[in-house]
């Protein structure tokens, strides 16, 4: 039975072995794909941030244009209620 200990100590220290293999490979294609996805989400972090000044820029353009509307038809409706001299 000794022997027989032994040998399966051999043959689980083989297959130990032969599983560290696989799982070292798997650890560096799990690292090399969180070094991927971290890339990517940088990427997409980038395109939002982006997006989101071109977003506030249009915000703003669009108040002051609204802005300037109002003005305008504050100054039209001025000139339309003041008397003439004309008469």
């Amino acid at each position: 039975m000794a022997g027989q200990d032994q040998n399966n100590s051999n043959q689980n220290g083989i297959i130990d072995n032969n599983e560290i293999e696989p799982t070292e490979q798997t650890d560096e294609n799990v690292v090399e794909e969180y070094i991927m996805l971290d890339s990517k989400l940088d990427e997409l972090n980038t395109a939002l941030d982006y997006l989101e000044q071109k977003n506030d820029d249009i915000h703003e353009r669009l108040k002051e244009l609204l802005k300037s509307n109002k003005e305008i038809r504050e100054e039209l409706r001025n000139e339309n209620t003041e008397p003439t001299g004309n008469n």
